[in-house]
């Protein structure tokens, strides 16, 4: 009876120790399950998460990200409304009021210059790049029958290559952005695009027209056209070097601030498409 009481004994110390083993097995293999997924996701071996339209994925001691091709209205997934403040025909007399007008509010602005304008006002073209707006081009001479009516691209591409010599003799910037004078639409057809592409240059239109040409007796026209045309998440402005937009910009840049917008000047490395024709290539 001694014996089997002892042996019994013996048996309930095994049960008892294979009990205690395996709960300290399963103790440990969680244990190393939880740091080692905590290691896992550190060094980025697996871990993806969706965060609205961006997919983030770590990789060891770097992050790529892969995401759709932001807007100008985008930033970091957050919405934006943008305005571009475009000035064509300069520079001028009334450029250093414009170039006053933006350095008081803070904004930086893009410039579509005539060559014959910057041959008379060298220095005006070092200000207006040095203060933080964008060069940009606007032909030598603005002569519709000059460069539309000559059967080709060849006179309007010339024009904006003795142009962009220009800019870069007084700021040694190569500007590639080019405003078509009187608007890319109708006169500039899909060959006549097919020249300018091949020359690297980027053709920007305008989404709002200021209209400006029809109130030089009037500038407060020239706010009510932004007041009717402001619609879109970007906004590519078109206003020129004139008088009655010295008089009304102050207005327009207040009117289009309390409309919630934020002005940003061109980016080259952040090009967008605005063009009448959607060219993608322009």
């Amino acid at each position: 009876m001694v014996r089997v009481d002892s042996r019994r004994r013996n048996q309930r110390k095994k049960w008892i120790l294979r009990i205690i083993l395996l709960a300290l097995l399963v103790g440990i293999g969680f244990g190393v399950y939880t740091v080692g997924k905590q290691l896992w996701a550190h060094d980025g071996l697996s871990t993806t998460s969706k965060q609205g339209q961006h997919v983030v994925t770590s990789v060891a001691a770097f992050d790529t990200v892969t995401k759709e091709k932001q807007s100008p209205t985008m930033y970091n997934g957050i919405k934006r409304k943008v305005a571009y403040l475009t000035f064509d025909d300069g520079p001028n007399s009334h450029t250093p009021e414009i170039l006053r007008i933006l350095k008081e509010h803070n904004i930086k602005a893009t410039f579509f210059m005539l060559g014959n304008s910057m041959q008379q006002h060298p220095d005006l073209i070092k200000q207006i790049a040095a203060e933080g707006h964008y060069p940009a081009l606007h032909s030598m001479t603005h002569d519709y029958t000059k460069l539309y009516r000559s059967g080709s691209a060849n006179n309007f591409v010339e024009e904006q290559k003795e142009a962009q010599q220009l800019v870069k003799e007084a700021t040694g910037i190569t500007t590639n952005l080019i405003r078509a004078p009187y608007g890319s639409a109708p006169q500039i057809k899909e060959p006549f695009r097919n020249d300018i592409a091949e020359e690297g240059f980027k053709m920007w239109d305008w989404t709002l027209d200021t209209l400006d040409w029809k109130y030089a007796k009037n500038p407060s026209g020239m706010l009510d056209e932004v007041k009717r045309g402001l619609k879109k998440d970007t906004e590519v402005i078109l206003m020129h070097d004139r008088k009655q937009t010295v008089e009304i910009l102050p207005e327009i840049i207040e009117y289009i601030s309390s409309q919630g917008y934020e002005f940003e000047v061109y980016d080259p490395n952040a090009h967008f498409v605005v063009n009448f024709h959607h060219d993608e290539r322009l």
